[in-house]
């Protein structure tokens, strides 16, 4: 059978680069190829084409589970389970958290992200080992580890962990899980507290001797690689926070005696996947790249440089209007991180934006990393994006932008000193900026919100919480070392609440990039409530349908955008009809659509009868030219937050 096979290319002459480039520039009439180059906020190159000859500035990647680890730290995936599934609990009862902890494993999850929280706020309401016992009853933590959610009481939880492993009966060399302490990403994201580092970085060496001794499985630190992503930061400084983070832990450990295998097995990273799916799968493997170079400045054994990823599927591209788009969002993410060789994926119910998630999110969340396993096969290879050239020398070009930026950190200080500074917060706001207008002005583009928009979209589902904690009467767990924290969990100890410390530097703060357009779509919503009637424009077209109706389309969904109606554009047979038909509408805003012919013709006489007849302001959709009377120009790259601001003041819409 195998002699039946025959290439695809047989019978065919090879091409070859400069064969293509000519035959595009031909296409692109003669212009440069940099027009179809696209280029990450790093100054990476996607393009505009990669061949085999790319692969020539691309470092050897290894093998599957060999050093550098570029492609997944084992040689096979487990074909039952590829990749952990990791799903998030934060009901605050904690007895309903343990309903929907089991009800998680039951339907295909293999591993808990246990958010807490003493005031049940923002996750499970755990104050003492009996609620967590209560919390994580009937789990088999031997089959299903449980990591904690990074939070500011991380060292309280992870000692009350740790205590109820010690008392399962369970071999601890077996066990694994993670303690979530992260005390440099949690003083960053909480804008002040930098004379408590030491201290806090003294008790995070201090558990993991503790977990190196007794529980090696258990992973110490969490390295929050997803504070810049969320913040709007770059792939880039995404990797170099990966970089530095890990270089941050690693010195505090072998300064408290640890090896440096021993330290790196302390750590596990997270990162954000998105809907980029290239560019996810390549940050990744960049990211793994990067930190096996710093595992080796450290001493680290070839054989112990992988670094064990949990990839979450982003939440700053999530929307809370049109939410069902963020299922293609979080599928395209979580696809991103099987194929680039995630070891857990974490993904995001698709009501994420809206509120607590309902069985049927947390369901579709679960199933969508199922369905990748098991019915596309996501796992089914070790590395499926190995030797790809795209993947290849965009990894390793991302690799080096992100070892740049890394050592740029390192000669600031170090990641917390750089971040104290506001430097690496400044860098971000600039990326984060960038991205902004790139939606604003429709380079990019978010589905149903920024694009597309549904305005008599039905509201989604969340769950109603209401929980209120019983009082306690227990001693508080007192700072102190790490192995007296444990004898006090176990002794009934609560957990002693942190206040958020004093502002001193602006913090690493998440963002989601469709806030801008859903502040005015709840604006206009807002208004219609109060008024009984949606705001609206008009749209005054010139010529047939075939001729205005494309931009007639775009004005209607530009304005759609922040809320405002339009109906449906007519033909009318000469400017008065136009304008006896916009006194009809009772609307203070007129968009002119047509083609650029009828705008030299009868655009300015057009605005001007409109003007007579009381628009306060008449547009004009396409790109700015000299016409009379004319106040905006709305086209696809012009500023959609501006423009619809700009509507909402003309409308009334406070």
């Amino acid at each position: 059978m195998a002699d039946d096979i025959h290439p695809l290319a047989a019978g065919f002459p090879a091409a070859d680069d400069a064969q293509w480039r000519e035959l595009a520039k031909k296409a692109l009439n003669g212009a440069d190829l940099e027009r179809i180059t696209r280029v990450t906020l790093d100054a990476v190159a996607r393009g505009p084409l990669f061949t085999r000859a790319h692969l020539e500035e691309v470092s050897d990647p290894g093998a599957p589970g060999a050093a550098p680890f570029v492609r997944g730290l084992v040689a096979a995936r487990d074909p039952y389970l590829p990749w952990g599934i990791r799903q998030p609990v934060d009901e605050p009862d904690p007895k309903k958290a343990n309903a929907v902890i089991l009800e998680e494993l039951e339907g295909g999850a293999s591993e808990i992200s246990l958010r807490v929280d003493p005031n049940g706020e923002t996750g499970v309401t755990i104050r003492t080992l009996d609620e967590m016992k209560t919390a994580l009853d009937a789990v088999m933590l031997d089959l299903a580890p449980v990591y904690l959610a990074p939070s500011r009481m991380a060292p309280q939880y992870g000692a009350m962990l740790l205590a109820l492993l010690e008392d399962s009966g369970l071999d601890p060399a077996k066990l694994r899980g993670g303690l979530g302490l992260s005390p440099i990403g949690q003083k960053s994201m909480a804008g002040g507290g930098a004379e408590k580092l030491a201290t806090r970085l003294e008790r995070t060496a201090e558990a993991a001797l503790y977990c190196r001794d007794r529980f090696p499985g258990v992973k110490t630190v969490a390295i929050t690689a997803t504070a810049p992503h969320e913040a709007g930061g770059s792939e880039a400084q995404e990797i170099a926070f990966v970089c530095a983070g890990g270089a941050s832990y690693m010195r505090c450990f072998i300064d408290h005696g640890m090896s440096p295998d021993e330290a790196a097995n302390a750590l596990e990273f997270s990162m954000a996947a998105d809907a980029d799916i290239h560019l996810t799968i390549a940050k990744i493997r960049a990211a793994r790249r990067a930190w096996a170079r710093v595992a080796e400045g450290f001493g680290v054994s070839p054989d112990k440089r992988g670094m064990r990823l949990l990839a979450v599927t982003s939440r700053r591209m999530l929307t809370a209007r049109d939410p069902w788009t963020n299922l293609v969002r979080n599928t395209c993410a979580a696809f991103a991180a099987a194929a680039g060789g995630a070891d857990s994926i974490l993904t995001r119910p698709f009501t994420d934006a809206l509120g607590a998630p309902t069985r049927f999110a947390r369901r579709l969340a679960r199933n969508l990393q199922i369905m990748l396993a098991e019915e596309s096969h996501a796992g089914k290879v070790a590395d499926p994006a190995g030797g790809g050239y795209l993947h290849e020398t965009l990894g390793q070009r991302l690799a080096e932008a992100g070892w740049a930026l890394f050592q740029q950190i390192e000669s600031r200080g170090g990641l917390f000193e750089t971040v104290k500074a506001g430097w690496l917060q400044g860098e971000i706001e600039k990326v984060r900026e960038a991205r902004r207008l790139a939606y604003a002005t429709g380079r990019e583009s978010l589905i149903g919100v920024s694009a597309f928009p549904v305005l008599e979209e039905k509201p989604v589902e969340v769950e109603k919480r209401s929980y209120a904690p019983p009082k306690l009467d227990a001693p508080v767990i007192e700072p102190q070392p790490f192995a007296e924290k444990i004898a006090r969990a176990r002794e009934g100890g609560q957990i002693r609440v942190l206040k958020l410390p004093e502002p001193q530097w602006a913090p690493l703060r998440p963002i989601r990039f469709a806030e801008p357009f859903e502040a005015l779509r709840d604006a206009a919503d807002a208004h219609a409530e109060r008024s009984g009637k949606r705001p609206h424009a008009f749209l005054a077209t010139i010529g047939l349908l075939s001729e205005f109706n494309a931009r007639a389309g775009f004005a209607r969904g530009r304005l759609a955008v922040g809320g405002v109606e339009t109906p449906d554009p007519d033909v009318y047979p000469d400017i008065e009809a136009c304008t006896a038909a916009f006194l009809a509408a009772a609307t203070p805003l007129a968009v002119i659509c047509g083609t650029d012919e009828a705008y030299g013709e009868h655009a300015a006489a057009l605005a001007a009868r409109l003007k007579q007849a009381g628009a306060k302001e008449v547009w004009l959709a396409g790109r700015p030219v000299d016409i009379a009377g004319i106040h905006r120009f709305i086209h696809l790259r012009s500023h959609a937050v501006e423009d619809l601001k700009a509507a909402h003041q003309i409308l009334g819409v406070a």
